[in-house]
């Protein structure tokens, strides 16, 4: 075919590439519909409802029969309703990039890794998906190699946020799989799992600071070693929260954007009784309020209230989602 060479300044913002990840396991457990969970939280209201963390993780299935595409790009997009498609891209050029956006979304942009199968999330909701696949001509020229319109119709609009990805990246084999279960065993509510997830974190992981200031454009957290090193930037920190909440169950966004004018990330959690709790939530014993686990963690006050002493007492930070994950 031939190649439509398309001049494209791309800028590469830290936090937004991926690498790739091929996971051929089976999916998850425990999954409810739209419909289903509403019948549940009205059960809920009725009698005593006792969460568990007695989940099978969700986990991609790879369809590689399915795949369509053309001579440079596979997709398989038979488990676009959970959330999430394959890509693969098989010409001989090394640097390749994937764009694609929803209705009138901020563009996201990924780094595919030619030979293998890359699991993409469909975060941006059901609706349809324009896929753009580009190779890497010199420089910052790029020649479009594949491009596919995708219409999603998601069974659970929290689907893509239950599946590893890239960006939260994790497994049955996992540390950080075996630390939520064991921190989250005794919790019967969502909240509560939150809660332990959350105090774990801001207990023991520590702001990296020379990482900070080192870190190179497509960074991508590895979860289990930041729990291994104890250390991390705000971007660990959100992908191990993440990650760990989604395996046991509890639908969790990374998202990444602007905290005041610092490029930033967070997380948002699904609970069945309160739906999403946005942007990023802190718990003092009793209430859940704004917080941000990074902040939190370097705060000198050990009852983890680090917004309001960098904020001012009761005053929220100006959070600004970019991209969700």
């Amino acid at each position: 075919m031939n190649k439509e060479r398309i001049q494209l300044n791309i800028l590469i913002i830290l936090f937004i590439s991926f690498t790739a990840v091929s996971l051929l396991l089976p999916g998850c457990g425990k999954k409810v519909s739209p419909a289903e969970r509403e019948t549940e939280v009205r059960y809920a209201e009725q009698a005593d409802y006792v969460w568990s963390n007695n989940w099978d993780i969700c986990l991609p299935e790879l369809d590689e029969s399915a795949a369509e595409g053309n001579e440079y790009v596979e997709i398989d997009s038979s488990h676009s309703k959970d959330g999430y498609f394959y890509i693969r891209y098989n010409g001989d050029v090394d640097k390749i990039k994937l764009q694609l956006f929803s209705d009138t979304s901020i563009t996201y942009t990924y780094d595919i890794k030619p030979g293998e199968f890359t699991v993409i999330p469909l975060s941006l909701g059901s609706g349809t998906y324009s896929i753009t696949v580009y190779e890497n001509m010199k420089d910052n020229e790029y020649a479009m190699v594949y491009a596919e319109d995708l219409n999603v119709t998601l069974e659970d609009e929290q689907g893509p946020f239950l599946y590893p990805n890239q960006r939260v990246n994790f497994d049955e084999e996992s540390d950080t799989t075996a630390l939520a279960k064991e921190l989250t065993n005794e919790s019967v509510t969502e909240l509560d799992a939150v809660a332990k997830v959350y105090d774990y974190m801001i207990k023991n992981i520590t702001y990296d600071y020379y990482k900070a200031e080192n870190v190179q454009a497509g960074y991508l957290p590895n979860v289990d070693e930041t729990l291994a090193t104890g250390t991390g930037i705000c971007y660990d920190y959100a992908a191990v929260m993440a990650a760990m909440l989604r395996s046991v169950g509890i639908p969790t966004r990374m998202e990444i954007g602007y905290s005041g004018d610092a490029y930033h990330a967070w997380v948002s959690v699904y609970t069945r009784d309160h739906g999403w709790i946005d942007d990023i939530i802190e718990f003092d014993g009793v209430d859940w309020t704004l917080m941000d686990p990074t902040f939190d963690a370097n705060s000198s006050d050990s009852k983890g209230q680090g917004i309001g002493k960098l904020l001012g007492k009761g005053k929220k930070a100006e959070y600004t989602t970019m991209y969700n994950y």
